[in-house]
């Protein structure tokens, strides 16, 4: 899940706001959602994170803090159970994984062969031309006060079948995301301590690998070296 739930996060989890919205259609809500996504230039948060891997009837839980900032920078450093991260300067994008020693480097705009993975990350995605929108009425998640969106993707061949966002109906600020892949499995992330607009650093999307650590190009990246 590490993966790819950052495809969504690109895009959504900059998509914040500070004004209050009443009843409205989805059409308004994503336009609006939308709006405050391209005016907002980086983001920071902590967040926690449930994989439920439906195969195995476990759930795999981890935490630690996120930034981004345009265009195509962003960094997860997950704290717990390993020290992974995923760091992109807005040409090269590196998963590092700790438990099995290896960093895996990828030019950004090879990462994925969808439009919508390279759109989303380089700052330039719509979500209404990527996605398919609709308010989640299946009744599985509890509102708390936020709108329930679900995102389907237009493209075929993403890692993913669908995405539900909360988003606070006061402040309009994503806090929840749930993401179901196509074997089942469920990824919920809870966003914490949000902070938009800070001034981060570029130094922060700068990626050193570590000692003994093997690193790994896919034959696409690798052909292009």
């Amino acid at each position: 899940m590490k993966k790819f739930i950052f495809i969504i996060l690109g895009l959504l989890f900059i998509s914040t706001a500070g004004y209050s919205a009443q009843s409205e259609s989805i059409d308004v809500v994503v336009d609006k959602i939308q709006k405050k996504y391209e005016e907002i230039e980086d983001f920071h948060a902590n967040f926690t994170q449930e994989a439920t891997v439906k195969a195995l009837n476990t759930v795999q839980k981890s935490d630690g803090e996120v930034w981004f900032k345009k265009p195509g920078k962003m960094r997860w450093n997950y704290y717990e159970p390993y020290k992974d991260q995923i760091v992109s300067d807005g040409r090269t994008l590196w998963f590092y994984n700790e438990e099995e020693k290896q960093v895996i480097e990828s030019p950004l705009n090879q990462v994925s062969e969808t439009e919508s993975t390279s759109t989303l990350l380089s700052g330039l995605g719509k979500i209404k031309d990527l996605y398919k929108t609709s308010f989640n009425e299946s009744g599985e998640f509890e509102a708390d006060g936020s709108y329930l969106i679900d995102l389907r993707p237009k493209e075929e061949g993403e890692d993913y079948n669908k995405v539900t966002l909360a988003i606070n109906k006061n402040t309009m600020m994503v806090n929840t995301l749930y993401l179901y892949d196509p074997f089942g499995n469920l990824t919920k992330v809870l966003l914490k301590n949000v902070e938009v607009d800070k001034g981060v650093s570029d130094s922060l999307f700068n990626f050193k690998v570590p000692d003994g650590v093997e690193i790994i190009k896919p034959p696409a990246s690798a052909a292009g070296q």
